[in-house]
């Protein structure tokens, strides 16, 4: 792409470009934590879980911080606490980015913390990390690099394995409350 097609592509005019109003801006400078959460879970995002093998046993974590980064090479990235138990293998061993489909809140809960006995995971194995069955898509990943990003570490990850169900909905997170995507065929 030229420079001139990126220009002229992308960037809005800056007389075109407007702010919000005092009554509806927050400032930043010493931003509260809280609100700016609470402003940042506006941004509906999916669920992942990441699973991995520690000794000959399966777990995961609940992650709502996921992107693709690059296809060549095939990268994508989370964004993990620094406290979160789990960096520590996800940093050095092959992990799976299982991407939660709309009726696996329950599977999403457990790997949230908030375990529920009576709902067994059921795990598919295969040549790379462990993975959650049932999941919307998945992708088998290997460390690729981990960057310092505040309180939370940026884990890169190479895909060397995806695939995806066709006939599956995301499961959303939105405002600190679970969710799925509204059926858009009333908009067609």
């Amino acid at each position: 792409m030229t420079e001139l097609m990126w220009n002229s592509e992308i960037y809005e005019n800056a007389a075109d470009a407007r702010t919000l109003g005092s009554a509806v801006a927050t400032p930043a400078p010493h931003a509260d934590p809280r609100q700016l959460r609470n402003t940042l879970g506006n941004f509906a995002t999916g669920v992942t879980v990441l699973t991995y093998e520690s000794g000959d046993t399966y777990h995961g974590v609940t992650v709502n911080s996921f992107t693709s980064v690059s296809l060549d090479p095939p990268l994508v990235l989370v964004s993990m606490m620094r406290t979160s138990r789990a960096l520590t293998y996800l940093l050095e061993r092959p992990f799976a980015i299982n991407i939660m489909g709309d009726d696996q809140l329950t599977t999403a809960l457990q790997f949230a913390g908030k375990p529920d006995a009576g709902a067994p995971i059921e795990w598919v194995i295969d040549d790379g990390a462990p993975r959650i069955n049932g999941s919307l898509a998945y992708f088998q990943c290997t460390p690729w690099a981990g960057y310092d990003g505040g309180d939370h570490v940026l884990l890169l990850g190479k895909v060397a394995s995806y695939g995806q169900q066709d006939d599956t909905r995301p499961l959303l997170f939105y405002r600190g409350t679970w969710g799925a995507l509204a059926d858009g065929s009333d908009n067609r």
